[in-house]
């Protein structure tokens, strides 16, 4: 039979059994319809966790000391300073500690309960926190221990408005501050929001928003940021910070969790 004459036939068929086409055709679309329409999620899922450890920063390792035990809380800045170092860790281009404290930020009649960061000038990079207006925090900052912050987009809407709030007062808990620069929005994560933070010096989050001194007199921090120079060399970076800390800290024992954003936890 000619392809006409199969054609012909094919509609004849049709037109007498109009219903069973009818539902046939309906199955057909509704069936393409859900594997679209599962493929988008899918897609939207996976753009959204790209998102969320992009807005981290990239090639990242999370140092953080134990949580108990004999090595709770012996990171410092001591230690990111080794890690700079390329000679012992070659793999990694960034090292950026940090310090976090809750507390509460005024502006005149408004306030709101944040979470307070001390930070150093490569934590800008390391972690992507780009600045929308104003300055970052310089190594000045840092030496001088000054009073200065840099707000998540969410605080500064909350305590001025649509004031500019670079160069106006600002009272973290209780000590007087200045605002020198407001970040761009990075939304939330499944690490909570960004633009609720309040980025100070490091040294001033340990002097003078409270931290606890070291047996030798360092200044501890909460955790090391580190970004690696490419995410094949995770792995080999993972091994020189474990080398560079245990060298330091006479760990004998560790334990280490791999990935492009991932963290790391260290133990006598």
């Amino acid at each position: 039979m000619n392809p006409l004459g199969t054609l012909s036939v094919a509609l004849a068929s049709l037109a007498t059994n109009k219903l069973r086409a009818a539902l046939t055709l309906l199955g057909i679309i509704i069936g393409v319809s859900a594997v679209i329409t599962l493929m988008a999620i899918g897609r939207g899922v996976q753009d959204s966790i790209t998102e969320n450890l992009r807005s981290l920063g990239t090639n990242l390792l999370f140092v953080q000391p134990a949580t108990s035990g004999d090595m709770a809380g012996t990171l410092t800045m001591e230690d990111a300073l080794a890690l700079e170092d390329p000679l012992f860790a070659p793999s990694v281009v960034g090292v950026a500690p940090e310090l976090r404290n809750g507390g509460t930020a005024v502006a005149g009649r408004n306030n709101t309960s944040t979470q307070i960061v001390g930070v150093t000038p490569p934590y800008r990079e390391v972690r992507n926190f780009p600045v929308a207006s104003g300055q970052f925090i310089t190594q000045g900052h840092v030496d001088q221990i000054s009073q200065v912050a840099v707000l998540g987009s969410e605080v500064a809407q909350t305590l001025y408005g649509f004031r500019d709030p670079v160069g106006q007062a600002l009272r973290l808990n209780g000590r007087q501050f200045q605002v020198i620069g407001v970040l761009e929005s990075k939304g939330g994560s499944f690490l909570g929001s960004f633009d609720e933070q309040v980025l100070v010096p490091i040294t001033t989050a340990y002097y003078r928003l409270g931290g606890e001194r070291t047996p030798h007199g360092g200044v501890q921090v909460g955790n090391i940021n580190v970004q690696v120079a490419s995410v094949e060399q995770v792995d080999l970076a993972v091994q020189e910070v474990a080398t560079v800390l245990r060298l330091r800290h006479r760990i004998t024992r560790r334990t280490t969790s791999s990935s492009p954003a991932s963290r790391t936890r260290w133990k006598r």
